[in-house]
């Protein structure tokens, strides 16, 4: 059964309308973040950043991971958020040091939740969404998360950078690689998505009401303009098998994935170029280590390390280290820029309130670590950015157009960054042997190929370069 027809071009008169709207959108966008300084690419030859990361985290604000962090915008010694809006006799609650990493359970972090936590820009929600849960207001500091803030003390922690749209992971991530989303995938979750899809007591599959992969079809994410443009990429999550199509993804899915959008694209399964670009995790450490790491990497984590509750934050932490850590150690760090971000606020509580650009964002802060040789050392940057901040620095660094009206208004990250200073000293942070056991096989998730772990502990990687096991029979 065929899943997708291919989509025919707009005509000239459409495109030149959607071109005039999405100027005027643009202005709009523009007049709201802040002002910045407009710098052309610099030659291919002179740029020092050849390689751009971004490793996608979970399910955290900046006032959970970074509350009393010195000089951070949002910190107030007199917050105490009420218990209940709806019955201000029960009191407030102000936010708690906790050095527990492993919470109970998740915490709402819907679209609904969202805005109940937002409450119209008063951000005094986030206990009334999640039904009074103590967790929400807690924080961590240097004692159970050391590693994120020896980062944050020696590059760049940026304490205004804002998740794109007041919902859940599935969106975030979208906005992520396009600047947009299915705009169902606000409102829906993987179950609705793929119910409307496909009927499992009848076994079958009606592309006609699948709204949400039929919107994923329209969007050309930063993937598609990389590959138009002959610039390499990877995403490094769970890799496309072969013999993999939309519609098994659809019923078995997979297609619905929170962290992957291009799981739902036509293009992943039918394109050699995305399904030699979509690949497990942990070849990223193979890549770095046999020279062969692409022009510009997502990298997105298993469960287990993700920090998404009840996944343990330290777990979490030990991952990113592991991450850097062998990037510092190998070719890449002089030519390298790594952002860490997390994709939603995960029910906990921030005291900044997201600018607002259109009718779907910008939400809550969210932790976020930029580091390079070329990082200003020690700076707490309080520009205003989003996960569109990224891409608008891949599109500057390449010379590529913007996307969408949100990437083209969005703030570049270069504020963060000082291309004529000394190269600074790698900070590596040797995890040790115990804990990359820990950690190996959350690493190693979701892939059919040998388990053979290469790490900055471990640059046995040769291995990693074959080709994955066909285990789905012809």
């Amino acid at each position: 059964m065929a899943t997708n027809a291919p989509h025919k071009r707009a005509g000239i008169g459409r495109s030149r309308m959607i071109l005039v709207v999405a100027a005027v959108a643009c202005v709009a966008l523009l007049a709201t973040y802040e002002a910045e300084v407009i710098l052309t690419p610099s030659l291919s030859s002179q740029n020092p950043i050849q390689h751009i990361i971004v490793i996608m985290q979970e399910n955290r604000t900046f006032d959970n991971y970074f509350w009393t962090y010195p000089g951070q915008v949002g910190y107030n010694t007199t917050l105490c958020i009420p218990l209940n809006l709806a019955q201000p006799a029960l009191g407030c609650m102000k936010p708690h040091l906790t050095t527990n990493p492993v919470l109970a359970s998740d915490l709402p972090h819907d679209r609904n939740s969202s805005l109940m936590s937002y409450n119209d820009g008063s951000m005094n929600g986030f206990l009334t969404a999640a039904s009074g849960s103590p967790e929400v207001m807690g924080y961590y500091d240097n004692s159970t998360l050391p590693y994120l803030w020896d980062y944050a003390s020696h590059y760049v922690l940026a304490d205004q950078f804002f998740s794109s749209v007041k919902s859940y992971s599935q969106p975030n991530h979208w906005y992520m690689i396009a600047g947009t989303s299915p705009k169902v995938s606000l409102f829906q979750n993987e179950t609705q998505e793929q119910q409307a899809c496909y009927n499992p007591a009848t076994a079958k599959l009606t592309m006609t009401t699948c709204t949400y992969i039929n919107q994923a079809q329209e969007i050309q994410t930063m993937a598609d303009e990389l590959t138009a443009n002959g610039i390499s990429w990877k995403y490094y999550d769970t890799p496309v098998f072969p013999h993999e199509t939309l519609a098994g993804a659809i019923v078995n899915g997979s297609a619905f994935s929170y962290w992957n959008p291009l799981d739902a694209k036509n293009s992943t399964y039918m394109d050699q170029v995305y399904k030699e670009s979509i690949v497990a995790r942990e070849r990223l450490f193979g890549d770095i280590a046999n020279g062969t790491l692409p022009q510009v990497s997502w990298v997105i984590p298993s469960p287990e390390i993700s920090d998404h509750p009840p996944a343990d934050a330290v777990f979490g932490m030990w991952w990113i280290t592991d991450v850097v850590d062998s990037v510092m150690n190998s070719q890449y760090w002089k030519s390298t820029a790594i952002v860490v971000l997390w994709d939603d606020y995960g029910g906990f509580f921030d005291t900044v309130v997201p600018p607002v650009v259109d009718g779907y964002g910008l939400s809550f802060r969210v932790p976020a670590l930029i580091i390079s040789a070329y990082a200003k050392p020690g700076f707490l940057d309080h520009t205003v950015y989003d996960f569109e901040s990224t891409l608008k620095f891949v599109e500057w660094r390449f010379s590529l157009p913007a996307l969408t009206a949100r990437d083209a208004g969005t703030n570049n990250l270069l504020n963060a960054f000082d291309f004529s200073q000394r190269p600074l000293t790698p900070l590596v942070i040797p995890l040790g042997k115990s804990r990359l056991t820990i950690i190996q096989p959350y690493i190693s998730e979701g892939s059919t190929q040998s388990s053979t772990f290469c790490s900055a502990a471990h640059r046995n990687c040769s291995n990693l370069s074959s080709l994955f096991i066909d285990d789905d029979p012809d």
